[in-house]
């Protein structure tokens, strides 16, 4: 076994935004690991970890030097490598040396191109802290940040934030590499306030616990189950439980390095009117402004809030009192929203929409609210039990909120659609109204009225965006598109709606009235979506393939078929079944369209001289109604039990039968024969696609 060691490094920096740190660490050991891979050390198990002031890559079990590996290299043909008297010419002298070769290392083989002379050479055994140390610099500086900046001092340097230190070991050794203004070191630094000075470490080994000692958690994983296990602790206490929220434990764990749990009161809740401000708006406000965290009993906020600093030495009663008067302040803003914008009520806020640009040189935001309730209606038609009423008076307020103060004056921004229901129903709107208003923006609509309306409105936003000429390049989505389509093919297979693709986008720009010509490159893209979503659900490349290639328009309809390949993937038989539609495919190609199977001429039985052509074509006659039963009635299980009854006529015809006689009459009967049976199986999905091997 090879000696390894522990490579350690640790880029120290002013605080870096939270959304920030995991990408770039993520980043970082993806380079240096393939650094290593390309030059062929070897490494154990890798572990990134971050704070807000360090970036931190371990790697295990790391080689000392790179595997050598012996190449073998060609050069000039035998013919000009030696003169008349055997001796090696010019061309070949010139060859060795610039593999670095003495002659008599050279020697002449054959292969498939003729005879050639070769050379061996042996390459590696590099030191890896040389490899390290040449190809740091250049990873560092790549890391991806979506704002960079450079400090005064080095015009040439540009990160997220200045680089305050860099601590790099290889085993018990300093790992010393070129950095501008900056000497990689064993020094590393505690927290900010409750620990400045400097932590020697003397191997990789105790850096985690000596930054533990320093009042620096860098493991995020152990800060956050911390966190979440102190906001428990602390929710128990107060009499309730903790609500949980994801995005928020996520934000400050990425905020602190050593967590400190604050509980906070909200006593004067009641003396100051805020009693009746909704749940939302409450939660809202504290997250955001405070990044508190709330706790209920029996469903029931509590008037308290919890808030994680980032300070192990502060002195609680003294910050407890700060952010209780900053949670106050934000809270009566709310109030005072509120009562605002239900004096005035969301109907003449509906009025104003008219004065509103939604997207320049689409239409105004009362124009986007109409294309909502019409394209909603047309959505929901075939939709059974869909409540077009209901439909058309949520789509009719559903844009009334972006001009409330709450969420106009930017406070309450992310209450958007949340704060439409509010109002809806504190006006008096029916609950099915009200849910189909709040649920606009989510991906898990709990009607299908909330459904047709989320569906509607991000058809719109992404039929506008790519009209306009923005539609997503690269890694560049700015108006989130792809997520906004991933959304709709996860609503419509949530709720298994039958919605068509094609229909849906004509009505859309049908209602724009632009974008004819886009309609192309917006399909494209939302099929590029629905390919990815189900693959995300563990469906293989080839089986989405083979699926959307006749079933693409509708995707719950794909899913249903793709489920039927899951429930009856019999392995070998299924394989079979493939390789023998992909003979077909591959006889009839030249003769025979696979788009327009209507066209298909069936065969002429009173030509067939073999029994397998009678076989195989009685069979697929026998089944053909029950086959189009299954396929009407989407039950692709048993329609794909029929398919599979084929596989060993088809299996036989190709073994017994020669289709490519010399009679053109025979030829063509027997084409038409493998392609009406290949129009059967283009019914589910086109099994020549799928991917065999052997």
């Amino acid at each position: 076994m090879p000696d390894t060691r522990t490579f350690l490094l640790e880029i120290g920096v002013e605080e870096i935004p939270a959304s920030y740190l995991e990408p770039a660490v993520t980043a970082l050991a993806e380079e240096i690991e393939k650094v290593l891979k390309d030059a062929g050390v070897s490494h154990g198990e890798i572990k990134k970890m971050w704070t807000p002031r360090r970036l931190v890559v371990i790697l295990k079990d790391v080689a000392l030097v790179n595997l050598k590996k012996t190449f073998e290299f060609q050069g000039p043909p035998a013919r000009v490598a030696k003169d008349a008297k055997g001796k090696w010419t010019v061309q070949a002298t010139k060859f060795a040396k610039s593999h670095g070769a003495d002659t008599a290392e050279l020697y002449i083989k054959d292969n498939e191109k003729g005879s050639y002379v070769f050379v061996k050479k042996e390459v590696g055994g590099k030191k890896t802290t040389d490899l390290l140390a040449d190809s740091l610099p250049s990873i560092i500086f790549k890391i991806p940040f979506t704002k960079r900046m450079r400090w005064l001092k080095y015009k040439t340097v540009t990160f997220a934030r200045p680089i305050r230190w860099l601590c790099a070991f290889f085993g018990n050794d300093v790992l010393e590499f070129q950095f501008p203004g900056l000497t990689p070191s064993n020094k590393t630094y505690g927290h900010r306030f409750a620990h400045p000075e400097p932590i020697t470490i003397d191997h990789p080994d105790e850096y985690i616990q000596k930054l533990k000692d320093g009042f620096v958690l860098v493991d995020q994983n152990e800060r956050k189950a911390q966190i979440l296990a102190e906001l428990s602790k602390a929710a128990k206490k107060l009499g309730g439980k903790l609500v949980e929220n994801e995005e928020l434990i996520y934000e400050v764990t990425n905020l602190v390095e050593f967590p400190r749990i604050i509980a906070c009161d909200l006593g004067g809740v009641t003396d100051r009117g805020f009693a009746n401000l909704p749940r939302e708006v409450l939660q809202t406000a504290l997250a955001k402004h405070q990044r508190a965290f709330v706790a209920e009993k029996k469903g029931k906020l509590l008037p308290h809030f919890l808030v994680v600093t980032n300070s192990p030495t502060l002195e609680p009663e003294l910050a407890k009192q700060w952010f209780e008067r900053m949670a106050i302040s934000r809270l009566e803003d709310a109030d005072f929203f509120i009562k605002e914008d239900l004096k005035k009520g969301l109907e003449p806020l509906v009025e104003e929409e008219a004065r509103v640009e939604w997207v320049k040189g689409i239409g105004t935001l009362a124009q986007k609210t109409g294309w909502l309730t019409e394209l909603g209606v047309s959505l929901g038609a075939k939709i059974e039990g869909f409540n077009q009423d209901t439909c058309i008076r949520a789509a009719h307020l559903a844009k009334a909120d972006l001009l409330t103060n709450l969420v106009r004056e930017k406070e309450f921004t992310s209450l958007q659609g949340i704060a439409g229901a509010i109002y809806a129903e504190r006006s008096g709107e029916p609950r099915e109204v009200c849910n189909a208003i709040g649920e606009q923006y989510t991906d898990s609509p709990s009607s299908n009225e909330s459904a047709i309306l989320a569906i509607s409105d991000r058809l719109l936003n992404i039929a506008a965006t790519f009209i306009v000429g923005k539609p997503p390049k690269g890694s560049r989505d700015p108006f989130a598109l792809r997520r906004q389509a991933g959304a709709i093919m996860k609503i419509i297979m949530d709720r298994e709606l039958p919605l068509s693709l094609c229909a849906a986008l004509d009505r859309t720009l049908e209602l724009i009235g632009k974008g004819k010509d886009k309609r192309e490159a917006i399909h494209e893209f939302l099929s590029d979506r629905l390919r990815l979503y189900l693959e995300d659900k563990d469906f293989p490349y080839d089986w989405v393939d083979a699926v959307l290639a006749v079933a693409g328009d509708e995707p719950y309809d794909s899913w249903l078929r793709l489920s039927a390949f899951g429930d009856l993937n019999k392995g070998e038989e299924f394989r079979l079944v493939a390789v023998g539609q992909k003979r077909v495919a591959n006889i009839t190609r030249n003769t025979h369209n696979t788009r327009n199977t209507s066209n298909t001429p069936s065969p002429d039985s009173s030509l067939f001289d073999q029994k397998e052509e009678s076989n195989l074509w009685e069979k697929a006659e026998r089944i053909r109604p029950n086959l189009e039963s299954a396929i009407e009635k989407r039950d692709y299980k048993k329609a794909l039990q029929l398919l599979l009854s084929l596989r060993p006529l088809i299996d036989k015809f190709f073994d017994e039968v020669f289709v490519m006689v010399a009679d053109e009459k025979i030829r063509n009967n027997r084409l038409h024969l493998l392609a009406k049976v290949r129009d059967e199986f283009l019914k589910l999905a086109d099994f020549s696609r799928i991917v065999v091997e052997g």
